[in-house]
């Protein structure tokens, strides 16, 4: 006699873990945070709270002016080196003058004699995107953000407090800044990192005592710490930045999450992006916006609002410094 015997096979159900998850679907991964009650992002922030920043300043023992910023993973080290422009040309006194008419407007001398020079470099290891070779395009775009934000629209440091002259007030050379941005570890919004490092590192900059010898004719430093000048710096500006995540699925189609501060694995998702720049007094300098079809009129009020209190936040750290 032949029994036979019946086997209930349970059903095996696809399980994996939240960060496979994360790897096969990261829009889907990021909408399911969003969607929470109240909503969270992978990085268990707000839609608009922002990571907590570090700032330090005088960091680099050789540089005239730096600044240390970290925020969340980001980091990134600024180092100001001065170097002097000199308007002669020649040796002794068979030198030819350059002529240089004075201008108050700032951007003209700055501009036609490059005095303010910012890039950025991307460190070895940063990100797991980038490698030792030569500057990426990604790196090249943010330097020249950083230059039109400096150089451009904020102008923070004026003219004047780079000139060197003589008794006479004739303009001998300038002082030229090099300013350069490390981006040591890379976890999205680096512009906000770089700019409030340049800004922190400018405000800590110190200039030897230069003058015109007339009898050497040239420029001479005075070695002297204690006759170092401070950088004067004009009315500080920072920047907050925004990504703005747009739900695709057909349920919930159109809705909309604007996220403050992106991380990179946010960047990577959101196609639309603002930064707003905000000077003292609250006063809005700069309005970027890239990609997406989303109505400014709708976001901007709150992009201000977030910014204006960010700016707070890096003013207050970097007065603690100074």
């Amino acid at each position: 006699m032949t029994s036979t015997h019946q086997l209930d096979i349970a059903p095996i159900g696809l399980s994996f873990s939240a960060q496979t998850f994360q790897k096969l679907a990261p829009d889907s991964y990021l909408l399911r945070h969003l969607q929470r009650d109240p909503p969270t992002r992978p990085s268990k922030r707000a839609p608009d709270e922002f990571r907590a920043p570090t700032l330090h300043t005088g960091a680099l023992a050789h540089a005239q002016g730096s600044a240390v910023v970290r925020v969340g993973d980001t980091a990134v080290v600024c180092g100001v080196r001065g170097e002097i422009h000199a308007l002669t040309l020649g040796e002794g006194r068979t030198k030819g003058k350059i002529s240089v008419t004075r201008n108050d407007a700032v951007e003209d001398e700055i501009k036609t004699h490059a005095l303010l020079v910012p890039n950025l470099e991307l460190g070895t290891g940063c990100s797991k995107d980038y490698h030792p070779g030569p500057p990426t395009d990604f790196a090249q775009s943010v330097a020249e953000r950083l230059r039109v934000l400096l150089v451009d629209t904020v102008k923070m440091v004026p003219a004047e407090t780079l000139r060197i002259t003589d008794d006479d007030g004739e303009i001998k050379a300038y002082w030229v800044l090099y300013i350069d941005v490390v981006c040591n570890s890379l976890d999205g919004n680096i512009f906000d990192a770089a700019w409030a490092a340049v800004v922190s590192a400018l405000k800590s900059t110190r200039l030897p005592q230069a003058f015109w010898d007339a009898d050497r004719e040239q420029i001479m430093c005075d070695p002297d710490r204690q006759l170092y000048r401070r950088l004067e710096v004009r009315e500080l500006a920072f920047t907050a930045s925004f990504c703005i995540y747009t739900n695709k699925e057909e349920e919930g189609e159109g809705q909309k999450w604007l996220l403050s501060d992106p991380d990179e694995f946010e960047e990577g998702i959101c196609d639309e992006k603002v930064l707003i720049c905000v000077r003292e007094g609250g006063k809005i300098a700069r309005i970027e916006k890239s990609g997406g079809d989303t109505d400014v009129l709708e976001i901007m009020p709150e992009c201000i609002r977030r910014a204006k209190a960010r700016f707070d936040t890096w003013k207050k750290m970097l007065d603690s410094q100074n």
